[in-house]
């Protein structure tokens, strides 16, 4: 076989976020999913192992960049201001590493891009780029270049960046499958029009139902309700299939001599309970709430307004929203939050599942920690977090990191001081500093952060596949992480991998006559970190997208 032409592919990259092979083998092995059984018999698989934690933020951003959080910046879908308490929306402006698609614009190699998170503004690529949801809307230049949108809109119809959160059951469900559609038809259109050597397109509506509906389809999730699993049992698996049928779709168009991967940048599981961590930081001492001195008319509307979110039906709840946007957005950033005694401060939580910072003396704004004391602090946290057991007496954590365990790079000064794995990564951490739950614990299906009921989430196991030629046919590889992808698919196409990159190349799905071992080409990169001044979205783009990623648990 000749291994330069072998090495010199165009690359196909169909992302499904949160796809497992916990659903996805059993289904195959009832006669499903037809399109990505073949793909699977036909190449390479196994486990990506995703980024701690398993958020779609830094996911797919170690995906595009092939490095850890530390090198690239991106810890979670926000960012905490140096020197403040406030945080801000991450998008693109923020990573600090050069993305995939710029990289292989710089060889020459023309790349197309669709839907992929963290992709906002688009950046100049040598090809065309759509964002994913983290744009505020299509009324906003969410495209690259520009006059893409107009040409989209022209020969598919209206693009659709992502579905309403705030529908029923039933209409949401609905707009899941438009999306797809819509994607499909999106990258058919373009890979079809457009000149191109690498092609990514990502869907994501996996992802969406499985944090709505996994209670219905789960009989062990203490959420399930055996008269809604009825109707709702199988919505996960119909939209699995519909992804694997636009799957078959779009690589029977492919040409011949494309090499074809299927990704997701994390898994999905049961969600079985909330965690207030500042609570619990509230229970050990190390964290007050500042007296509430509000008006007692101000008190009685917010036990209201979260009496009301917990109860009212989801259609009802989603009209008031778009009824009384302003209140809504005054109700949830000014009532639910709670204030924090700072001086009297030693650790507070925020961000995704379990993030804890120390208010360090020399780094916060009001911090009273010494520097002398950090580690002894760090210790005695994680000693009493692996004490932690929920209402029923069994343990949530399995683990606590300290960043510098986790992290290398210039960046890792953006990462929280501990960082908390919860058991099976079944829990999910409460995100806000909110005093309306008094309980450390809380049923996950009355978390009020989503009209929907979030009831499923990430876990640690993504999938990988690959097919194509010079690749191994029906084999099961294990070891691959997601900052493996982008040095792989460098390598894939002739090209050299940069040094700082810290993923490996997954030499192990080739054939042995292809593999060229020992001589995968390198090259010294010059761009380095990149450092910025915490700019970002505006006041009106930044809550159209909190409202998205509240709705996912994200924020």
């Amino acid at each position: 076989m000749n291994i330069e032409k072998s090495h010199n592919k165009k690359v196909f990259v169909i992302g499904i976020d949160g796809a497992t092979f916990d659903l996805i083998k059993p289904w195959i092995n009832e006669g499903r999913l037809p399109n990505i059984a073949n793909i699977m018999r036909n190449g390479a698989h196994g486990l990506l192992k995703s980024t701690i934690h398993p958020l779609t933020a830094p996911a797919w951003t170690s995906f595009m960049t092939g490095k850890n959080p530390g090198k690239h910046g991106v810890f979670d879908f926000i960012i905490k201001v140096p020197g403040s308490y406030n945080v801000k929306l991450v998008d693109s402006r923020m990573r600090g590493a050069e993305s995939l698609w710029n990289i292989l614009g710089s060889k020459g190699k023309k790349v197309g891009v669709i839907n992929v998170p963290l992709n906002y503004p688009p950046e100049k690529v040598n090809g065309f780029l759509i964002s994913w949801m983290d744009a505020p809307g299509t009324d906003c230049e969410f495209t690259y270049p520009a006059e893409l949108h107009n040409e989209i809109k022209k020969h598919i119809g209206k693009y659709v960046l992502t579905v309403n959160f705030n529908l029923g059951l039933d209409d949401y469900i609905k707009d899941i499958f438009n999306m797809i559609e819509n994607r499909a038809a999106a990258a058919d259109y373009l890979m079809k029009a457009k000149e191109w050597d690498f092609f990514m397109v990502l869907f994501s509506a996996t992802d969406y139902v499985q944090h709505a509906f996994w209670k219905y389809m789960d009989k062990n999730h203490p959420g399930h309700i055996p008269e809604l699993a009825k109707k709702y049992g199988n919505v996960i698996r119909d939209v699995y299939e519909k992804v694997d049928e636009k799957v078959g779709y779009l690589i029977n168009a492919l040409p011949k001599d494309v090499n074809l991967l299927i990704v997701s940048d994390h898994g999905a599981g049961p969600l079985k309970g909330v965690v207030n961590l500042n609570r619990w930081l509230e229970q050990k001492g190390l964290l007050r709430f500042q007296k509430d001195k509000r008006p007692f008319a101000i008190k009685i509307l917010k036990k209201s307004f979260i009496f009301l979110k917990r109860r009212l039906p989801v259609r009802i709840k989603g009209l008031l929203k778009s009824m009384i946007p302003e209140a809504r957005d005054m109700l949830e950033s000014k009532f639910l939050s709670s204030s924090i005694d700072w001086e009297n401060t030693k650790a507070f939580a925020y961000g995704a599942y379990g993030n804890i910072w120390i208010n360090l003396k020399g780094r916060e704004a009001n911090g009273i920690v010494e520097p002398s004391e950090l580690h002894a602090l760090e210790d005695y946290i994680c000693a009493e977090l692996l004490k932690l057991t929920d209402n029923k007496g069994q343990q949530v954590v399995e683990k606590v990191y300290k960043k510098e365990e986790l992290y290398r790079g210039d960046f890792t000064d953006r990462a929280p001081d501990l960082i908390i794995r919860w058991v099976d990564y079944a829990y999910h951490s409460r995100q806000r500093f909110g005093e309306e739950e008094k309980e450390i614990f809380m049923d996950a299906q009355k978390m009020p952060l989503t009209n929907l009921e979030m009831n499923g989430f990430h876990r640690m196991d993504g999938i990988f596949i690959a097919t194509g030629a010079g690749i191994r046919k029906g084999v099961e590889i294990t070891g691959a992480e997601i900052i493996d992808m982008s040095p792989t698919i460098l390598y894939m196409m002739g090209l050299p991998i940069p040094e700082d990159m810290d993923g490996k190349v997954l030499n192990n799905i080739f054939k042995s006559e292809c593999r060229e071992e020992g001589k995968i080409r390198t090259e010294k990169t010059a761009t380095g970190a990149k450092k910025n001044d915490y700019e970002g979205y505006s006041e009106s783009e930044a809550k159209k997208v909190e409202e998205r990623l509240k709705n996912l648990g994200y924020i």
